[in-house]
């Protein structure tokens, strides 16, 4: 199953109980469309760079996944469906995490050094 990024920014009203509630609907979702939550980071309430339906900052989410394809569809739907939810973006990550991984691996014959030590 191809991996996910999805951001997305919740109205910054919503706090507390409400806030835990937007965030664990979009992982609800993902569990019901036979997906995998992988980590969850709460990026707290940041300035937006202009203002969406009146609202001028925003609670910023990050959920990586692993999922079928079908899980983007899903997605799509419930946050154009569900209030509270301002902004979202779902990025597929398979291609750039094997791009990230290769460029991690040092050859054998490399020698990794410190600068500074």
């Amino acid at each position: 199953m191809p991996l996910y990024e999805v951001m997305f920014i919740v109205q910054p009203d919503l706090e507390g109980e409400e806030l835990e509630g937007a965030i664990n609907a979009v992982k609800e979702l993902v569990e019901k469309e036979n997906g995998e939550v992988l980590s969850v980071k709460k990026m707290g309430k940041r300035k937006m760079a202009y203002e969406i339906k009146d609202f001028k900052e925003g609670f910023y989410t990050i959920l990586n996944l692993q999922a079928p394809s079908e899980v983007v569809a899903a997605l799509d739907h419930f946050f154009k469906v569900n209030e509270g939810y301002l902004r979202y973006i779902v990025v597929r990550m398979h291609e750039e995490k094997k791009k990230q991984k290769n460029e991690e691996e040092v050859p054998q014959n490399v020698q990794e050094t410190n600068v500074g030590e």
